[in-house]
Order: C-alpha cells, then structure tokens, then sequence
C-alpha cells in the first residue's frame, strides 16, 4: 500500500502541500509513502524472527504470551510501550499471512 504526497522542503522538514501555494513545480516534490504491514522481519533484528513492525518484539512471544493464559490487557500492562490496536494488527496479520493459529484476544 502507497501513497502519493506532493511536498516541500523547508528547514530540515518535508511538508505538505494542499494547492501549490504560488510555488514553481521545481519547489515542489513528489513523495511515495509505503506502509509496512502489521509485521515485519529483517535479518539484522532479533536474528530475522517476524516482530511487530518497528519493534522487536518478536510475534512469537506474543502467542505463547497469550497461550499460555494471559489475556492481552495484561500483555499490554507488562508491555505499555505497544498499543493495543498496533498489536491486534500484528495478530491478525500473522494469523492472515504467516500460518499461526487464531488466539483469543478477550
């Protein structure tokens, strides 16, 4: 998934633009945003296992987390760092995508 967002460069930061503003196109750039998925693995984090995008939690922890009884509230007290929608994504994604089973997220 991508997206196309016109911008300009002023003092370090890209910002957008909604009309040009009086600009000349040469002030003007075109930036393509990819999203990562819910779930990401890179060879240089936690030795290449699939973590929560931007993190490295691995998300095998978080299914023997909660296979092992304790519900995501309490995954998500042990863990304030993580939202609760950015891990339900990273779930439901590995369920999707990657083969794991369907946990109970109660």
């Amino acid at each position: 998934m991508s997206a196309t967002i016109r911008a300009i460069y002023r003092q370090g930061l890209f910002e957008p633009l909604e009309p040009l503003e009086g600009l000349t196109e040469n002030q003007v750039i075109e930036l393509e945003v990819r999203l990562l998925p819910p779930v990401t693995r890179s060879p240089r984090i936690m030795g290449g296992q699939p973590c929560i995008a931007g993190t490295r939690m691995p998300i095998d922890w978080v299914f023997q987390f909660l296979e092992h009884g304790y519900s995501l509230e309490q995954f998500l007290e042990f863990y304030p760092q993580y939202t609760r929608e950015q891990v339900e994504k990273a779930v439901q994604y590995a369920v999707d995508t990657m083969g794991y089973p369907h946990p109970q997220l109660a």
